[in-house]
């Protein structure tokens, strides 16, 4: 086990060698605050195997507190290797498949790379998102959710002609949402939207929620970017 614990240790500090815009919130969470949100990778040890499964992760900072920015995450999505599959990867083996890894990784989530984030950048992955993640499909709370990481990225930037674009998209893509499947998630279509509204018009409280969740011991040692219009 003692040797299991320092190889794990070992293969969490080559990812921050390789990935040095991540910082270690656990051994394998590895973070970065990008203006509302955290994003990451992280490393899930896979059942029943000594092998792990590198994720991408990105979570909202603007919830009542920490624990629930962090219980789930908005995005979550395995980076494929050259042949199309999940990196599956022997701790043992790490070696052999981990430069492979970080070359993808950088293909396909360039933001983690990226210094300052964009509007435009975040976009182009939650619409990578909508269009390739299979539970897109059918689960339209699922997708209510990335519509709702757009308005509140937006809301972050102070940029209102971009809110209204995602108030726009909302109102035209609602129109195919399977309403029963929404409310499981949200409760009433109209509330929710209510809702949103009701922070744009507040905005100082919904950017003070943020600076709370950033002061939070362990968000604050990790390293931090902007979200930028």
């Amino acid at each position: 086990m003692a040797i299991e614990k320092e190889i794990k240790k070992r293969i969490t500090e080559e990812w921050l060698s390789s990935v040095p815009q991540l910082s270690a919130f656990a051994q394998n969470k590895l973070y970065r605050v990008v203006g509302c949100s955290i994003i990451g990778v992280e490393l899930i040890k896979l059942p029943h195997s000594e092998e792990y499964r590198p994720l991408f992760v990105c979570y909202p900072l603007w919830k009542d507190d920490v624990k629930k920015c962090l219980d789930a995450p908005f995005i979550y999505f395995a980076p494929k290797n050259n042949k199309g599959l999940q990196f599956d990867i022997p701790y043992l083996k790490h070696s052999t498949y981990f430069n492979e890894a970080i070359e993808c990784l950088k293909k396909q989530v360039s933001i983690l790379f990226a210094e300052n984030v964009s509007l435009e950048t975040l976009f182009s992955l939650i619409d990578n998102v909508l269009e390739n993640d299979i539970t897109c499909k059918f689960n339209s709370g699922k997708v209510a959710s990335l519509f709702e990481f757009k308005f509140y990225a937006c809301l972050y930037t102070g940029d209102q002609i971009q809110v209204q674009y995602v108030f726009n998209q909302i109102e035209q893509v609602s129109k195919n949402w399977n309403m029963k499947m929404f409310e499981i998630w949200y409760g009433k279509f109209d509330t929710w939207l209510e809702e949103l509204k009701k922070k744009q018009d507040n905005r100082d409280e919904f950017l003070k929620q943020i600076e709370a969740n950033k002061q939070d011991m362990k968000i604050a040692k990790l390293q931090y970017s902007e979200l930028i219009a």
